[in-house]
Order: structure tokens, then sequence, then C-alpha cells
């Protein structure tokens, strides 16, 4: 067998180039991510509103009698605890579906894992817009955040096996610009949907809801539209239902995964599928001549702590989890922040949907200087970075500067997103394909323990410091700078511009 036919699935990917199949696997997993995104924030933006029905029925408790007066559970304390136990329901779902859907995508192939997971979750979306009990409806958000959370690390690992290696750090975070698209989404629906006074009647709505339905507040004012009308925003999160089915049609599985699971006739006959319209010339590809990188000698989760891992796993799972710790710590307080300021809550909200432009920005960017200046020199620059926006932020955000305000929630926005964001490259250029997806999930399940816990502490100390946002945003530097740290201490390795075939090479002999 001559050495001049042998090749990898890499060296034909990255030869290729940016090709049509490389934008139609753009489009196919951004909207993956954007229908991801707005289940996601779908459940954040309405858990006020989810809380608010479900204690209306509590109040209710099947008497049917007295309808004109809403009898709600008395006390705040208790809306935001029930609020505060849907959301971690979700969390806990997507925490677990993350790592059981790592481990599942290994076993059965990219492709099959994504389209399970997007129709899993866009089928029990479906149930959640007919809860009137807080247990059903914390059952469902469970079961359908096993989807959610299967679906991002997959769709991460997809790009970085189908993408050319000088290019694989812009799409991979590009993708995560999606799901921010889906957050945004989401806030359009259900700002709109908020707005109608009118409830909108969903079809075949029990008689206890019909009972929601007409209930009026002591003044006369009804209040199922602002009671209910979320409900409206679960059904449109049954689409994916649908995608997940046209994916299921048309979408390809990876050839890096088939040669990575024995099937080296299907990885070349997919590759033969990409070469087939381009004027290069790619000689004979055979089977017999695919080069397939070593593998490790056990698939499973405990390679991830293997001495060949360790470093790679500590290093991703920390900064990951720092990241998370900004993104989704800080942005649940930044509306009551800014109210806290004297800002009206519309000005307010207009800050944090300005925040959300800025993570698009920033998902773009990041993979542009990632891919050419290297993965580790740009997470020292984006901890650095983030550490200056930390600054301006806690010594200058005041009353009074609403224009000024928004550039400062641009920066900090901006800023955070693109920490977090430059560590996703790394995830599965870490690990060999047998395990690759495994350890993205894993390191994203992990996470989110850090995005869970934040919002916690932030309301912990709040008090302490008597709600002085400038002295409590100055506590931030501190994760900021143990970033910056673990990347110069476990980053011992430049990832950036490989190919994966090299890089799996590379992390097997080592």
């Amino acid at each position: 067998m001559s050495e001049s036919n042998r090749f990898t699935v890499s060296e034909i990917i990255d030869k290729l180039g940016v090709n049509p199949f490389t934008w139609v696997t753009f489009f196919f997993l951004g909207f993956a991510m954007i229908f991801d995104g707005y289940d996601f924030m779908v459940a954040s933006q309405t858990t006020a509103n989810v809380a608010n029905t479900l204690q209306h029925f509590i109040a209710l408790g099947g008497d049917t009698a007295n309808t004109s007066i809403v009898k709600v559970v008395e006390g705040k304390a208790q809306l935001q605890a029930l609020g505060s136990s849907i959301s971690t329901w979700g969390l806990l779902g997507m925490v677990i579906g993350g790592a059981l859907g790592g481990i599942l995508s290994d076993k059965i192939g990219r492709k099959k894992t994504l389209v399970i997971a997007i129709i899993f979750y866009g089928a029990f979306t479906l149930p959640q817009a007919y809860a009137t009990d807080f247990a059903f409806y914390a059952t469902t958000r469970l079961i359908a955040g096993l989807g959610v959370g299967s679906c991002i690390p997959v769709v991460t690992t997809y790009f970085s096996e189908t993408i050319p290696s000088k290019n694989r750090g812009v799409f991979v975070t590009f993708g995560m610009a999606f799901m921010v698209f889906g957050w945004v989404l989401a806030g359009l629906v259900i700002t709109n949907l908020n707005g109608i006074k009118d409830a909108i009647v969903i079809p075949f709505a029990s008689d206890a809801m019909s009972e929601i339905y007409s209930l009026t507040g002591a003044d006369g004012t009804q209040l199922a539209g602002q009671t209910q009308n979320w409900r409206m925003a679960y059904l449109i999160g049954v689409l994916p239902v649908l995608y997940g089915a046209l994916l299921g049609l048309l979408m390809k599985e990876t050839p890096h995964w088939y040669a990575n699971s024995g099937r080296t006739e299907k990885a070349v006959e997919r590759l033969r599928a990409l070469t087939a319209n381009s004027t290069q010339d790619f000689g004979t590809l055979d089977a017999a001549n695919l080069i397939v990188p070593p593998k490790v000698a056990s698939a499973n989760p405990k390679v991830l702590f293997s001495s060949r891992f360790i470093v790679a796993t500590a290093a991703i799972w920390t900064l990951y989890f720092i990241g998370q710790v900004f993104v989704y710590g800080l942005n649940p307080w930044m509306v009551p922040m800014m109210t806290g300021f004297g800002y009206t809550p519309a000005d307010a909200s207009a800050m944090q949907t300005f925040n959300n432009v800025a993570a698009i920005c920033s998902n773009v960017t990041v993979g542009f200087l990632s891919d050419k200046f290297g993965r580790k020199r740009t997470l020292i620059f984006s901890w650095l970075f983030l550490m200056v926006a930390v600054v301006i932020f806690a010594l200058t955000v005041g009353p009074g500067a609403f224009a000024y305000c928004m550039f400062l929630f641009f920066l900090i926005g901006f800023a955070m997103n693109f920490a977090i964001t430059g560590v996703q490259p790394l995830m599965p250029e870490s690990y060999p394909t047998q395990v690759r997806n495994t350890g993205v999930a894993w390191c994203q399940a992990f996470a989110r323990f850090g995005g869970a816990a934040a919002p916690i502490v932030f309301s912990a100390i709040t008090p302490i410091f008597g709600g002085n946002w400038n002295q409590i945003m100055l506590l931030l530097l501190a994760p900021a700078a143990i970033g910056l740290l673990c990347t110069f201490v476990f980053l011992r390795r430049e990832t950036g511009g490989k190919d994966l075939d090299t890089l799996v090479t590379e992390a097997v002999k080592s």
C-alpha cells in the first residue's frame, strides 16, 4: 500500500476548506441552537408568571364558587421561592441531560443524539403549556431539560468534526451566538404576550384552566392576559419537534465518528460525497487507505480524569465554571441593580437586552481571534479584559446616565461572554473522538453548577454590602483573577489550528 495514498479525515476536510456543506451545517446547527436558546430563556422569562398562575390554582384549591377575586397564597417570599424552584428543576434536567447525552453521542453518533434531543425537549415543552400544578410543571420541565442539556454539547462537537482546522474556533463560538439569538427571540415573544391584556385561550384548555381565564382582580381588572398568556410561548416551543424531524431526514453523520466507530466505509462514503463537486484532486479515496488515529483503552467518562487528560479537564472545567458564574450569576441581578439606581424597569430591561446584543458580538469576535492568535493567548487577553471591564463598570455605573450605562452593559456583556466563549473551542479539541462529546457535555454540565450557585451567592452577599452594587461588582475581580491564573497553569498545549486527528494522536501517545 503506497504511503502517498494514505489520508486522514482531517486532511480531506482541511484541504476541502469552507464549502457549501460547511454553510449548510452552519445553518442547520445554528437553528438548532436558536430553538435551544429559546426553550431555555422562555422558562427563565416566564418564571414569575408561571409561579403566579400556579399560586392561583393553589389558592382556588378546586373551589369554583368564588372566582371574582383572585385568591393568591400570601407572601412575596413564597412566590419567589416557587419561582426559584421552577428554575432549579429545569437546570437539573440540563445537567443530567448533558451528562447522559454526551455519553450517548459517543455511542450512537452525533446526528442521532442531536435529533433525539431536539424532538425530546420540543415534545415535553408542550405539556408545560397545560400545567395546573407545580409538580406537573416541574416534572415536565426537568424532562424537557434533559433534551436541552444534550443539544448544546453535541452541536459544539459536530461543528468541531466538520469544520476546517483553521476556521474551527469561529464556527464553534458562532454556534453560541445562535443560542443568544434564541434568548433574544424568547424575550421578544414574552414581551409581546405580556402586552396583550386579553387572555389567549390555548387549544384544548382544561376546565380548571378555563376557571383561571375568568379570574378578575379586586378592582375588577381581568388578570387572565397577564397570568396565562405565557402558555402560548410554550406552544411555540413545540416547533423543535418538526425541526428535529427535518434534521433527521437531511443531516448526515460526521465522518470522524464513523471512522472512530470502525465504520471506515461509511466515513469514506461521506468524504466522497463532500468532495464530489470540488475542483481539487483528492485522488482515490479508499477505505483501506484511511488512517484512523489511535484510541484510548476505554471509552468511558473515567478517561476524562486519567493521567493523560486530567490537566485538560481541570483547565476547561475550571474556566467554564468561572465563566458561568459571571454570565448566569450576574444576568439575573442586572435589572434589579439598575432599578435600584432609580431607572425604570423598561430602561433596565433595555440595558439587559443590550447586554445580550454584546454577547452575540462577543461570541463572533472571540472565534476569529482564537483562530488567529491561538486559544491560550486569546483566553489570557479575555480574563485581563474582563478584569478591566469589571473595574470600569463597578466604579462608574450609577443613576442619571442612561446612555453611558447602556455602554457599560455592552462592555461588561462583551467581556464576560468573550471569556466564557473563548473556552468553547478547547472542549472538543482536548479529547479523542471516542469520548469527545462526553468531555464537552460533562464540562458544560459541571459548569452549570457555577451558574446555579452564583445567583444564590449574590443574593447572600447583597445584604452584607447594603445593596451597594458598586462594591459588589468589585468582588468579581476575584473569579476573573482565578480564571487568568488557571489559564497560565493548566493550558499547557496549544490546540488552535491543529487538525483533530493530530490532536488525538498527540494526546493518546503523550
